[in-house]
């Protein structure tokens, strides 16, 4: 457990601190979905490129996984880069870079159901090419590939690998990744509290991730522990009762 801290120390630390809560394969909770991560392990250490395709609903992990995808590869200083619809023209390499970094490579592309039109150009060519000189190519989406409003050629592409559909956690499970993120962040997120919070709070994970965080600055900030009265304060205060209006 972390000790106590002062009122103005607390404040002022939170200020400085900077937690990694960069995700990995190995913080990846994968409860129905072990085969996708047993798949993204394999297509790493594969020398000859590969395609995966990931699809489930919002907060399934498919991000998660492309992110943390990334980063190992990165991490034994090889060439991987993350994309999404939001990142911009400069940032997506051109036919020439497979070329380069070739085998051991990652492509990873997120969201693609929301590629424009430029972007769908851009993902075909890629694709080719990621097969072509034998760059592993991952992408995840809402939706299996052949009912994406995407370009036919691409929804075929994306079906030629391996598709592989996510199923959300249940609440075992993401109790578990509650409590791993808390102890992660040096505070113990006791079953009573997990429990509380997946059955009063928005479930999806992005949201709880979210609300642990908060909840971690909050006791931080007051100096308490964690608890489910803590959290009603900082509920309370976060959104306060609609006092009734009175007529004159």
């Amino acid at each position: 457990m972390r000790p106590p801290f002062d009122s103005g120390a607390s404040r002022q630390l939170l200020l400085a601190l900077q937690w990694d809560d960069e995700p990995t394969l190995e913080t990846f909770e994968p409860g129905a979905n072990g085969l996708a991560l047993e798949t993204l392990y394999n297509l790493l250490t594969a020398t000859e490129g590969g395609a995966l395709y990931l699809w489930g609903p919002t907060a399934s992990g498919k991000s998660h996984l492309l992110r943390a995808c990334c980063s190992k590869v990165q991490k034994g200083e090889r060439w991987a880069l993350y994309l999404t619809p939001h990142s911009p023209p400069s940032h997506w390499p051109s036919l020439d870079t497979l070329a380069r970094v070739g085998p051991g490579a990652l492509l990873a592309v997120d969201d693609v159901q929301s590629c424009a039109a430029w972007q769908q150009d851009m993902l075909f060519g890629l694709f080719n090419a990621a097969r072509q000189f034998n760059v592993a190519f991952v992408a995840a989406g809402n939706t299996a590939p052949t009912q994406l409003d995407l370009r036919a050629d691409i929804r075929t592409r994306l079906a030629w690998g391996l598709a592989l559909g996510l199923e959300p956690l249940d609440d075992a499970a993401k109790q578990r990744v509650l409590q791993r993120m808390a102890a992660s962040r040096g505070f113990d997120l006791r079953d009573d509290l997990s429990r509380y919070i997946l059955n009063h709070h928005a479930r999806d994970m992005t949201s709880l991730l979210e609300l642990v965080s908060r909840l971690d600055a909050y006791a931080m900030q007051h100096a308490r522990a964690t608890s489910i009265p803590l959290l009603k304060a900082m509920m309370a205060q976060t959104n306060p009762p609609t006092l009734p209006t009175t007529k004159p």
